[in-house]
């Protein structure tokens, strides 16, 4: 899996936490990033939705997969 490989470089530069497994980093993210998709069991984004509002579930989306997966400073 090419992208669990790009995880694990990142995890090893310090950028993701390593206490997961590179490929399991992966499917919680794409299972994030589901939420709104037309897949969804809970709500589905569509094209009629404002832009404001899709641009807020970006932005919801991205500092969930950071605070989640951004390496604790330990000191």
């Amino acid at each position: 899996m090419p992208k669990a490989g790009a995880i694990a470089e990142a995890q090893a530069a310090g950028h993701i936490d390593p206490a997961f497994d590179p490929a399991d980093v992966h499917a919680m993210v794409i299972a994030l990033a589901m939420t709104w998709s037309p897949a969804g069991i809970i709500y589905t984004a569509t094209e009629d939705d404002p832009e404001a509002e899709h641009n807020r579930r970006r932005a919801a989306l991205a500092a969930a997969v950071h605070r989640a997966f951004t390496p604790t400073k330990r000191p």
